[in-house]
Formats: C-alpha cells, sequence, structure tokens
C-alpha cells in the first residue's frame, strides 16, 4: 500500500528544514564576528606594538647622538662636569661661554629633541622629561659617578620596547625611588636599589607603576 505525504507532514519537515539552516546560519555568523574581533584586538595590540618600536628607534636615536657630541666635546678639551646640558627653552641657553653647551650650535652642535607629546602617559603622576645628572651605576665605569641621561614616567609599552632591544626580554625590572635614582641623584643605582641595573650601561625600570629609563653617557 503506497504512503501518501499529507501537506501537514510536508510543511513541518520545510519548517524543520529551515530552523535547521538558520540554526547554521547564525552559527556561522558568530563564528565570523568573534574571528573578526580576534583580528580587530590583535590588529589594534600591533599597532601598540609598532608605535612603541618607533618611538623606542626615536629615543635611542637621540640618545645616540647626544653621546656623540659629549664625546666629541670631550676630544676637544672639555672636561665631563664641565658640559652644560642648557636646553634651548632654558633661561641661560643664551648666555656665554657657548662652547660648554652642548645643543648650542657654538657648543656640542648636538640638536635638542623635545620630549613629544605621545610620550605623556596620562595615567603617570609625572611627565615624561629628559633629565642629566650624574649617579653611580654599579659594575659600569670606574670609581667615580657616571653621567647619565634618563627620562622619566617612561609609558609601559615604550619601555618594554627599549628593553627589548637593549636586552632581548620586555620584563621590566623592579627598582628603588625611580626619581631619586634617575631625576635628583640622591640615590645610587646599586645592588640595593636596582638589581638588574648592576653592570647595564642602560635599562627600563619601575616602581609602583612611575617607571625610569637610563643611559650612561659617560662611565665615571
Amino acid at each position: 500500500m503506497a504512503i501518501m505525504t499529507t501537506r501537514f507532514e510536508r510543511q513541518r519537515g520545510s519548517a524543520l528544514f529551515l530552523i535547521l539552516i538558520g540554526i547554521a546560519l547564525f552559527a556561522a555568523v558568530s563564528y565570523a564576528v568573534s574571528q573578526g574581533l580576534r583580528v580587530t584586538e590583535g590588529t589594534m595590540t600591533g599597532v601598540a606594538q609598532d608605535k612603541a618600536r618607533l618611538e623606542m628607534v626615536a629615543v635611542l636615536d637621540f640618545v645616540h647622538g647626544v653621546q656623540n657630541g659629549f664625546q666629541e666635546m670631550k676630544l676637544n678639551g672639555i672636561e665631563p662636569a664641565a658640559v652644560s646640558f642648557e636646553k634651548p627653552t632654558d633661561v641661560t641657553y643664551g648666555t656665554a661661554p657657548y662652547d660648554l653647551k652642548i645643543f648650542h650650535p657654538l657648543g656640542g652642535k648636538v640638536i635638542f629633541v623635545p620630549v613629544w607629546p605621545s610620550l605623556d602617559d596620562p595615567a603617570e603622576s609625572t611627565t615624561t622629561e629628559w633629565e642629566f645628572l650624574f649617579n653611580t651605576v654599579d659594575n659600569v665605569g670606574g670609581s667615580g659617578p657616571e653621567l647619565l641621561m634618563t627620562l622619566i614616567a617612561v609609558p609601559k609599552p615604550l619601555c618594554e620596547a627599549l628593553n627589548k632591544e637593549l636586552t632581548g626580554s620586555t620584563v621590566i625590572p623592579s627598582a628603588g625611588d625611580i626619581l631619586g635614582m634617575f631625576q635628583h641623584g640622591t640615590d645610587q643605582i646599586n645592588s640595593g636599589n636596582c638589581a638588574d641595573c648592576a653592570g647595564k650601561r642602560a635599562l627600563c625600570v619601575e616602581n609602583g607603576g612611575l617607571r625610569g629609563f637610563y643611559f650612561v653617557l659617560d662611565r665615571g
């Protein structure tokens, strides 16, 4: 006896088929959206990393430019302690003697590069600024203090990029009082204040979310 398919059964089968297609489409769309979000997140992370690398290159370029200018002044017979790091915006910049000023056309001839706005991190309590000071770094140089060029309140991505370039690792070591070591020079950069700094001519470290970068321009 032939089995007859009723109109109701055909409609029910079609509805079920449409429901299954809807579920499949929903799953496909959900997967596509999730993958899109992952790609976007990865792209945003990549952009931040690229920006940090570009800023790292700019920072080190300026640092090396200052280092070269300083060494040339030393070769011309100027004592390290006599070199002036007055910036073009300083009141005394236009006062002689000019030959002692590293950022003066008649002195070290180094073009001063002010800290650009993107380096200022709103999350930091202190805006970034170049500092030049004498301080002792363990196992670097001789018995005298080293001449340092430092950057205070370094954004975390830049700090990581600097360390990656300098040490091969993005790890930011912990240290003591950042301002005491890298701005005021009142705290020595020794094993007690910064164990990871020992023997390193340049490094970026942090304390309580405040990060500081130093570079030894001249060994003591």
